[in-house]
């Protein structure tokens, strides 16, 4: 269906009698095969009638209630906006915390297809909005039941055919949670005033959520670090939290007014202000949004490189990005992925090695070659000779190309992403003052392409 079939992340183990952490990548998998997500849509739409459709907006106001610990201190906010008239829309489990909290829940959004989910149905009253994609055992359970059709590419082609052609429904975006997939049904029910509350996205007093539920336990966990505050969170949760301040914005684009509570992972991530982001940060942010990664330039270069260098060894792609290039340079040498965020690659580049570090301190990889394209302008002025001096530690001979242009992305985040614009006589200079030798360069107006090496040219 076009979905994500896995992600790879890299986490660290902690051993008090080593040097440094165990750093080792985790594929994540999705819980539930794909020819059984494709079965269950079918089942379920041929069987359920009612899918949910677009409405006007108004000016309701909607609670959406996760499950994340910091619910718990706020039962009287959520009280008080049910009693101003808000709807509340609870996802899995909040349904029963909210009842046993005495607050009746209006909907309830489940988007899980394991099993297991059948068992959070809300026995009360409440709208049921469910996933196409849901279990039958789930779906079964609900009386007023409307299903959700969640925009994966190709979703229309296991829908019934003369429903499709009738037209009347809607498609919703969403991410891989429910948390995200509520935000979606809120906004297609035409409510631009919303309370969020247990979207925390991190574990709190070892407990991942703010009740018991049982099929969230042995679930693989992360640590995460955000504003200098170190959170536990699932591999799902650290992308839910990543990723929604990206919808939060668009959203706000299109009008909608998102109050957060709480203090979790996520609500960290989303009240850190621009300015006051780490690079490593930024990029975290930059890497969910799918127009920074449509265009990789340097996957353009790779026959470049190839024709200058002829590399005969391992290629350590510096700051890899997308993983474009690297998958081309692959096709003839051996390739190492480096990079600081571990979000930037895209699926197909995923089969290759990838070390999470940061360029600017020491690199804790070695190869014969270095390929390092369109990095160096990201990188602020002062910490340049670092980068380069560690680059060039890891390997004797690298290729740079570097745009000499001020970005066009940056607006997205209101900061600027190339904070080293410099002429190719200035980068020139950078590298042979540090008595690296230039063997090839290219000014090619916008960008500055070079080869360098330890050794000293022949004369």
């Amino acid at each position: 269906m076009a979905a994500p079939k896995f992600e790879i992340i890299q986490t660290e183990y902690e051993n008090p009698d080593a040097t440094d952490n165990l750093k080792l990548s985790m594929a994540v998998v999705s819980n539930t095969p794909e020819k059984e997500l494709e079965q269950n849509i079918r089942e379920n739409s041929a069987k359920y009638h009612d899918w949910l459709q677009m409405k006007e907006a108004h000016d309701g106001i909607a609670v959406l209630i996760g499950g994340g610990y910091s619910i718990n201190d706020h039962i009287e906010d959520i009280k008080d906006l049910k009693e101003n008239g808000a709807v509340i829309i609870t996802m899995n489990g909040s349904a029963k915390w909210c009842r046993d909290n005495g607050i009746t829940p209006d909907w309830q959004v489940i988007v899980d297809a394991k099993k297991e989910t059948a068992d959070l149905v809300d026995p009360g009253e409440s709208w049921k909005i469910f996933a196409s994609q849901c279990n039958p055992l789930t779906t079964e359970k609900a009386a007023d039941l409307t299903l959700a059709h969640f925009g994966l590419e190709t979703i229309e082609d296991f829908l019934p055919e003369e429903r499709v052609k009738k037209g009347g429904y809607v498609l919703l975006g969403c991410g891989t949670t429910v948390g995200m997939a509520a935000l979606s049904v809120a906004f297609s029910q035409g409510y631009r005033e919303m309370h969020i509350f247990g979207y925390d996205s991190s574990y709190e007093n070892g407990n991942s959520h703010g009740y018991n539920q049982k099929i969230n336990q042995f679930m693989p966990t992360t640590k995460v670090t955000w504003n200098n505050k170190t959170f536990t969170a699932s591999v799902a949760m650290k992308g839910q939290a990543e990723k929604f301040p990206i919808n939060k914005r668009a959203l706000e684009l299109a009008g909608c007014e998102i109050k957060v509570y709480g203090e979790g992972l996520l609500q960290t991530i989303c009240n850190t202000k621009h300015e006051d982001l780490t690079e490593k940060e930024k990029y975290q942010l930059m890497w969910n949004m799918p127009s920074y990664r449509h265009v990789a330039p340097g996957e353009y270069v790779v026959d470049t490189f190839l024709d200058v260098v002829k590399p005969d060894g391992t290629v350590i792609d510096f700051g890899c990005g997308t993983g474009r290039a690297g998958i081309k340079i692959a096709e003839s040498n051996d390739v190492i992925l480096v990079d600081f965020t571990d979000n930037c690659r895209d699926q197909e580049a995923l089969f290759l090695p990838f070390i999470q570090a940061d360029i600017s301190e020491k690199i804790p990889v070695k190869g014969d070659y270095g390929f390092c394209t369109d990095v160096m302008e990201h990188i602020p002025t002062e910490d340049v000779k670092y980068v380069i001096a560690n680059i060039m530690n890891a390997t004797d001979k690298a290729f740079f190309q570097i745009s000499t242009v001020e970005d066009g992305f940056g607006v997205l985040i209101n900061e600027p992403l190339h904070l080293t614009v410099k002429p190719h006589s200035w980068w020139k200079e950078e590298f042979e003052s540090r008595g690296y030798t230039v063997e090839w360069e290219s000014d090619q107006s916008v960008a500055s392409l070079f080869y360098i090496s330890r050794q000293e040219k022949n004369k």
